[in-house]
């Protein structure tokens, strides 16, 4: 009985500790769900693997290679090489990070929305990375996760984190000569996202648990 009733509990943290890594997981990749939307991938569970046809995949590649200034030709293992430098050095900015436009922002005095600008373009970055097989998936998360938490300490809400990347993107799209009618787009994304009902910025707490805290 005794026996039973301990193997029993332990079976109940043991689920327990998963549905947290779970959220905690859910909510790292949370955070690129505009950009993920915005170019057809799923957001929902926390597999990374991409489940989609060749053409597809394909067209992402070619998108996210030419985002991260990598070559076209180069082989698996050098390919390899390059990202998990990359992901090493994630702070500084993955691949043709858009340093001279966030120095930009910090001039302006808004260091939050290139903040915010920057969680996005991680998360998303680092969620294609992984979901097409150029990095180990433990390294991936470390990023995702580690992403996910510097968000988590700098803004207050899902909202506040939308209106500071709404408002980068914002100057951003000004920068390249965007005409207003695709700047405007954004906020509509975010306000439409932060109230459906199938959104997990609805559905994951901002600040309930810390998404780095060890299990």
């Amino acid at each position: 009985m005794v026996a039973a009733r301990i193997a029993g509990e332990k079976e109940k943290d043991r689920l327990k500790d998963l549905r947290r890594d779970t959220r905690r997981r859910q909510w790292a990749l949370a955070l690129a769900d505009i950009l993920s939307r915005r170019n057809g991938l799923s957001t929902k569970g926390v597999e990374l693997v991409f489940k989609f046809d060749d053409d597809k995949r394909r067209y992402l590649a070619q998108q996210v290679r030419k985002e991260l200034g990598l070559q076209e030709n180069l082989n698996d293992a050098a390919l390899r090489q390059q990202i998990s430098e990359m992901l090493r050095r994630w702070p500084a900015g993955i691949g043709n990070s858009p340093r001279t436009f966030y120095h930009h922002l910090a001039v302006e005095g808004q260091v939050r929305d290139a903040l915010a600008f920057d969680c996005m373009r991680t998360a998303f970055l680092t969620r294609c990375i992984a979901g097409l097989g150029w990095c180990d998936e433990n390294e991936a998360w470390l990023v995702l996760l580690l992403n996910a938490q510097r968000a988590q300490d700098c803004f207050d809400s899902w909202e506040d984190y939308a209106t500071a990347y709404v408002r980068a993107r914002r100057i951003w799209l000004t920068l390249h000569d965007t005409p207003a009618t695709v700047a405007g787009r954004d906020l509509q994304e975010v306000t439409h996202y932060l109230q459906a009902p199938f959104s997990r910025w609805r559905k994951l707490p901002w600040k309930e648990f810390k998404i780095f805290d060890p299990i």
